[in-house]
């Protein structure tokens, strides 16, 4: 006769069949992360490779693709309070729009130098190399501040002389379609290349107006008729960002550091 299975049996072989499985997926998750993380972030790497001259603005990229030119991008940390960069946070897991919403991990910014209108800073900032030969051939920055309605949130790319403007991308915005809106077209994105941004003096120099002004022409883009406000809040945003409250000590040590020619 057939032993009959007691409950207790059913039990035991039930719960050791759902710690195994539990012990599989967990195994697979953790390897995965990595590769999860990358596809979870497809737009906004996209926006970086965009920036960094990997990817052409106006091709559309499958998602493996995308992943697999990220790869060439090495991401840095670079720690405000010690000014220097850090291995102790890890660049690929870190999100940085958390931490400055966290006042654990951010600091408040005096109004007199919160010229993006972003309330708090994060102790870490992230970026990007794109390197050739063992020298940076662009180095790659998030920016983000306070449009007329929206977070605009970008990616701003710099040569290698750290001095003039490779590229830029803006992947998140909500400003008025039709009018603020067009801080995406490619026209407008097309004038960015080469314009140079700090004076003599260290101090940031870029500025947004018509071709009429008397703007040196080096340092000028084209102002977009009837987005002043926009366009306003995007020359703060890289007054900011370039400037000794964001990454400027970071492209300072990246210079000293020999990675620039």
């Amino acid at each position: 006769m057939a032993r009959r299975e007691s409950p207790l049996r059913t039990l035991t072989v039930a719960a050791g069949v759902a710690l195994f499985c539990s012990l599989l997926v967990s195994t697979v998750v953790y390897w995965l992360r990595p590769m999860q993380l990358a596809y979870a972030d497809i737009e906004r790497n996209f926006a970086i490779l965009v920036a960094a001259g990997l990817a052409p603005r106006d091709e559309s990229l499958g998602d493996r693709e995308i992943v697999a030119r990220f790869v060439d991008l090495e991401p840095r940390i670079f720690d405000r309070e010690t000014q220097s960069f850090t291995s102790s946070i890890d660049p690929i897991t870190y999100e940085y729009r958390a931490a400055a919403a966290d006042p654990g991990r951010s600091t408040p910014l005096p109004a007199d130098r919160d010229l993006a209108g972003i309330g708090t800073l994060a102790r870490y900032l992230p970026l990007y190399v794109s390197s050739s030969g063992g020298s940076a051939r662009r180095i790659v920055i998030p920016i983000y501040g306070r449009g007329m309605w929206s977070t605009i949130h970008g990616y701003l790319s710099l040569n290698a002389d750290l001095q003039t403007i490779a590229g830029i991308s803006f992947y998140e915005h909500g400003e008025t379609p039709g009018i603020g809106d067009r801080i995406q077209s490619p026209d407008w994105l097309g004038q960015w290349p080469g314009t140079r941004i700090y004076a003599m003096d260290d101090s940031v120099q870029i500025h947004f107006a018509p071709p009429s002004s008397n703007l040196l022409p080096d340092y000028r883009i084209d102002s977009i008729t009837g987005a002043t406000v926009t366009v306003a809040a995007v020359e703060r945003m890289l007054r900011f960002w370039l400037g000794p409250d964001g990454y400027r000590p970071a492209l300072q040590l990246i210079a000293a550091e020999g990675a620039t020619p």
